[in-house]
């Protein structure tokens, strides 16, 4: 049996649009007896929502949470301290940022970011964060004005984190060191007699080098970053020139 982990944004899907070539290469892999794994930065709520019907299982927040249907394979959250004090450092650049849960979400700091993240969340509103130790989150995205200011965010998280940016949007999805896409990739593989050799992960974001050098096979979407196309096995086409489709196929998988 083997397994294909696939990001969403800039891989699988522009926002919540699937290439028709993506979903049936898909398609066929799974009937062929082969497992699909959604593996994002976004939460479990979006994911479930958007694309419960293209995968078997669903590696969400950046590797600190995977799951097959009632099955929990990975599960680590963020600490208590890890909420404060990211939120703390975010409020002091006055940053936007909203943690999630398993199925809950809460917006903090700069109000003005609010709308603009409600809106691409799709998640309808946020409770505002009240005591940030008081909510159990798995990952969190923050939301700011332009370059400057998300390095600005960036360097007040710290050497913990590794902040994705979003493409044009202004926002990034954040990863915190201890847990990242390789990590469940390992530990899916591992809790499914999986072998790691018959991994292959799917790519174009910073957020997805972790798991491009821990699957078995680490494919580069050609819209990647070039530090992922660089430690990538295989460069396939764009997402919007059936990149998905033609990596599947050069791998046999569909």
């Amino acid at each position: 049996m083997r397994s294909a982990f696939l990001d969403i944004d800039g891989t699988l899907a522009k926002g919540t649009d699937v290439p028709p070539s993506a979903a049936s290469a898909l398609a066929r892999m799974r009937a062929a007896g082969d497992l699909v794994f959604i593996c994002t930065g976004r939460a479990r709520t979006y994911v479930e929502q958007n694309f419960g019907a293209l995968a078997d299982g669903f590696v969400c927040s950046n590797g600190r949470l995977a799951f097959m249907g009632d099955r929990d394979l990975v599960n680590a959250p963020l600490t208590t301290d890890q909420v404060t004090r990211f939120a703390a450092a975010l409020d002091g650049v006055g940053a936007g940022y909203a943690f999630f849960g398993e199925r809950e979400a809460w917006y903090g700091g700069n109000e003005s970011y609010r709308a603009a993240a409600e809106a691409v969340l799709g998640l309808g509103r946020l409770p505002r964060i009240g005591d940030p130790s008081s909510i159990c989150a798995h990952s969190f995205d923050i939301y700011f004005d332009d370059v400057g200011h998300r390095l600005r965010a960036t360097e007040a998280l710290g050497g913990a984190c590794l902040v994705n940016p979003h493409g044009p949007h202004p926002s990034a999805d954040v990863t915190v060191r201890g847990a990242d896409k390789g990590d469940a990739v390992r530990g899916v593989a591992a809790a499914l007699g999986v072998d790691i050799e018959d991994t292959y992960a799917f790519g174009d974001g910073i957020n997805d080098l972790p798991m491009i050098v821990a699957a078995g096979h680490g494919i580069a979407m050609g819209n990647a970053v070039d530090e992922l196309k660089e430690a990538a096995e295989y460069v396939t086409s764009r997402i919007d020139e059936d990149g998905v489709a033609h990596g599947l196929a050069h791998f046999g998988l569909a």
